[in-house]
């Protein structure tokens, strides 16, 4: 068990963290006053509503209301921060009014720092590290269609994202793209896609034949699923593995416009249930299960989605102005990113979930607390009662009800 963060308040050694990256002139980001977007203000400045939104975040707090309640009541918080009080229309004007640039360097920067530990201290493998790129959307209310329509059923942004898997116990997203629904995924991809000592994966959302094209004649490795009416030409099968679920491993001819043709490797498998996946790759040095294998690495970034919109402040926003809802998405991954760096100071593997929980409940506590609370030995040695199944046939017609007729007096 690792622990370089010296005793004091929890929300003290997070904050400091935070500090390390945020380029501030005294190195209190608590206290920080952005030359630009504060010049007006009074005593609500960039700073302190960082602050106090990244704590909203990993607290989840639901609304601008509570996060006034919160500070009003509580002393500790004051004092880091340097203020007393704040109306919640303060607030919800200075989420509109927060520098963008700035939260997206600091974003990017704490996401890097993550990056290069992992990257430092996970052994390579045959494969080398995955990049799964996809998007997650977020629904918004009507009144933001003057900015963010999509279709007469949706108003919505998306966060495009680069997520990547080194290992099956380290995955972690380094690069974001924020957009409005209209944009597609292709498009969003076009900033994601860059690496050449990854292996790209993505879904059918990204079908592009010219964009693969340019990638294989750029030395970009990709894995990329296809429809299964997607045309092409099988050139050349190979033999396939036995006893795998690999169906099909060939050279297959691709075409895109009128004349332009290309040749990938085409990978067909079937999951557990049954379903067929058809996969197109450049990677022709490895083993047609390990292609299959590449690509249901993709659900890692789905599990990121639903734990970010879980347990982040990404559904329900605070405030719909265009800037204010691109800074709280800027603020979440903020939030995220710190997490990962306390589990990284601390040097545990324990969950990303446990560690949030256990930082809301002892935020104004001091730092042994939490440290005690993390690491504290379960007190139970069994599984409790555990139900026994029922014997006999499995049922083979659904079970028949009978209206319940109940009256409470």
């Amino acid at each position: 068990m690792g622990n370089s963060l010296p005793y004091g308040l929890t929300c003290e050694k997070v904050i400091g963290i935070l500090n390390r990256f945020a380029d501030t002139r005294d190195g209190d980001v608590a206290k920080f006053q952005h030359p630009f977007a504060d010049v007006y203000a009074k005593k609500l400045y960039t700073g302190p509503t960082a602050v106090l939104s990244i704590e909203a975040q990993l607290r989840k707090l639901e609304t601008l209301d509570d996060i006034r309640e919160h500070l009003d009541s509580n002393e500790e918080l004051q004092r880091l921060i340097g203020l007393d009080s704040i109306h919640y229309s303060s607030l919800h004007r200075k989420f509109e009014s927060l520098p963008t640039e700035w939260l997206q360097h600091l974003a990017l920067k704490i996401l890097g720092a993550v990056d290069r530990y992992y990257r430092t201290h996970t052994p390579s493998t045959k494969v080398g590290p995955l990049h799964v790129v996809d998007s997650t959307q977020i629904s918004l209310p009507k009144r933001t269609e003057d900015w963010a329509y999509c279709s007469k059923d949706l108003n919505g942004i998306k966060v495009h994202m680069r997520y990547v898997v080194l290992g099956p116990d380290v995955s972690y997203p380094d690069r974001f793209v924020m957009s409005t629904a209209a944009v597609s995924d292709q498009e969003g991809a076009v900033e994601l896609v860059r690496d050449k000592d990854a292996t790209y994966v993505l879904d059918r959302g990204y079908i592009n034949y010219a964009m693969y094209h340019d990638w294989d004649t750029n030395g970009q490795k990709f894995v990329c699923r296809i429809k299964a009416n997607s045309k092409t030409t099988i050139l050349e099968e190979f033999a396939m593995p036995e006893g795998t679920n690999v169906t099909r491993d060939a050279r297959v001819q691709l075409q895109y416009g009128k004349t332009n043709t290309f040749e990938l490797r085409l990978v067909e498998y079937k999951d557990d249930q049954g379903r067929v996946y058809r996969v197109v790759t450049n990677r022709w040095d490895l083993e047609a299960t390990e292609i299959a294998d590449i690509y249901k690495q993709r659900w890692a970034i789905e599990l990121f989605f639903k734990w970010m919109k879980q347990h982040l402040k990404v559904v329900r926003l605070y405030n719909y102005n265009p800037t204010a809802v691109w800074n709280q998405i800027l603020l979440a991954m903020i939030a995220y990113g710190l997490l990962e760096l306390v589990r990284i100071e601390l040097g545990t593997k324990v969950r990303l979930s446990r560690i949030l929980r256990l930082l809301k409940s002892h935020w104004f506590n001091g730092w042994d607390k939490f440290l005690a609370a993390l690491y504290r030995k379960p007190t139970r040695t069994s599984r409790g009662r555990v139900r026994k199944r029922k014997r006999g046939r499995p049922r083979k017609h659904p079970k028949k009800l009978k209206a319940v007729k109940t009256i409470i007096r």
